[in-house]
């Protein structure tokens, strides 16, 4: 009993000793009303304090930026909550800028007069603008949880070197790279819907630092213009699960390990290798030219700055590697059969195989495993190898010393029914009431 007694009281010592919750009409705030000063007002006062809640009781117009305090909650009644009204013309400030152990739940906000929703192409100004939404640096146990945000702006949320923080049952639709991600540890998406990007629903940025243990779970990416999960910055030693992903421009993961020493600021020694140990299981791909892409890319080689980083004694060390693909569906729904240049899902420059759909593109990696893959459709293949060496994306001698080594075995038997065109989700996501 003495035990139990101290440990609560230890409990209760770590909480916060004062936790109000607010209701925006309690401010006088009116359905429709720009609240762009009373709101940046009340978080400039120290209104709002550690464990305090503001509860958006209608949808209020709002521009300008507003810094959250630390572990403040903004929640919102079902279908509540901000019309950004400044996200057009050159402005790429952040809306809400979150600290430490802030929560964003049920909240829905709109990006007005950004132009339609995607995949329509990757021009700033004219398909996206550079708007961000929800902005978020070295911050930790951040949760946004069954919200809603909609435009086609740069970014819906941006977060870099972050701890822990989750995205759990949201709604995305538009953005160019809907969710830039860069350096974060522990990182978990969960039932989320991320839909009709120009780009990538997920980019992950960066060089050199990838962002470790994230997972990606039961998640659905569909109609983006390119990927669903681009890892250019790295995820190492994270997983992928009972995700699906569909109708995608170019692949459903781009898992790209890509280096840059920028010389005069990095050496080899800064730079850690990216993508590596990465387990994608139970998860399904239909409807574009390759499942999974992998790449290794030596960035110096741009803009005619010649810097190179990979040769044959680091290659190994740095490309793509110890990648396990299990249980995972492959296959296309949508007819006529079609090139993506000519409007559909299909491989532009096929094999001598004539493959529309590949389960794997290996450019330059190794230790690619894939286990009880399932294919569907006459025309999809396991994988195709096309390495990038000798181009100015990596040397030659740097692929040459590479083995491109995958294994693999694919079962017979059935495959899930999938209906053309569903935008079906097995889960609930989206503000709740």
């Amino acid at each position: 009993m003495r035990t139990i007694t101290i440990v609560a009281w230890a409990g209760l010592m770590t909480a916060p000793l004062h936790a109000e919750v607010y209701h925006s009409s309690a401010f006088g705030w009116k359905a429709g009303q720009d609240v762009t000063e009373p709101f940046a007002k009340l978080l400039k006062t120290g209104t709002l304090k550690a464990g305090d809640e503001l509860v958006l009781d209608h949808t209020y117009t709002i521009s300008g930026t507003h810094e959250l305090p630390d572990q403040v909650t903004l929640s919102a009644n079902k279908d509540a909550g901000f019309d950004v009204t400044d996200a057009t013309g050159k402005n790429n400030r952040a809306c809400l800028i979150l600290g430490d152990k802030n929560t964003l739940r049920n909240i829905t906000i709109r990006y007005l007069n950004t132009p339609p929703l995607g995949p329509t192409g990757e021009t700033p100004g004219k398909t996206f603008t550079k708007k961000l939404g929800i902005e978020a640096r070295g911050k930790s146990d951040i949760l946004i949880e069954h919200c809603r945000f909609v435009g086609s702006i740069g970014h819906h949320i941006k977060m870099s070197d972050c701890k822990k923080p989750r995205i759990i049952g949201c709604h995305m639709a538009g953005g160019h790279w809907s969710n830039y991600l860069h350096g974060n540890v522990e990182m978990v998406y969960r039932r989320c819907v991320i839909e009709k990007c120009q780009g990538d629903a997920i980019k992950v940025g960066g060089n050199g630092n990838p962002m470790r243990k994230a997972r990606f779970e039961d998640c659905v990416f569909q109609d983006n213009l390119r990927d669903g999960i681009d890892t250019t910055g790295g995820i190492n030693d994270s997983v992928v699960r009972n995700c699906i992903f569909r109708r995608m421009g170019v692949s459903g993961m781009d898992i790209k390990s890509s280096y840059n020493l920028e010389k005069g600021r990095l050496t080899e020694a800064d730079l850690v290798p990216e993508n590596v140990g990465i387990r994608i299981e139970k998860s399904l791909f239909h409807d574009m030219p390759n499942g999974i892409v992998l790449t290794t890319i030596d960035a110096g080689w741009r803009r005619g700055q010649i810097h190179k980083l990979l040769n044959a004694d680091n290659i190994r060390k740095f490309a793509a590697h110890d990648i396990d693909i299990i249980d995972c569906t492959f296959g296309y729904v949508e007819k006529p059969l079609k090139k993506t240049r000519d409007g559909g899902y299909g491989v532009n420059h096929p094999t001598e195989r004539g493959e529309h759909m590949r389960m794997i593109h290996l450019k330059d990696a190794y230790d690619i495993r894939y286990k009880n893959a399932r294919l569907f459709g006459d025309r999809v293949i396991p994988y195709a190898i096309h390495s990038i060496g000798g181009t100015r994306f990596l040397s030659k001698e740097a692929a040459d010393a590479l083995d491109r080594s995958i294994t693999g075995n694919v079962l017979d038997g059935p495959v899930p029914r999938i209906e053309p065109g569903t935008t079906t989700v097995p889960f609930a996501c989206g503000p709740r009431d």
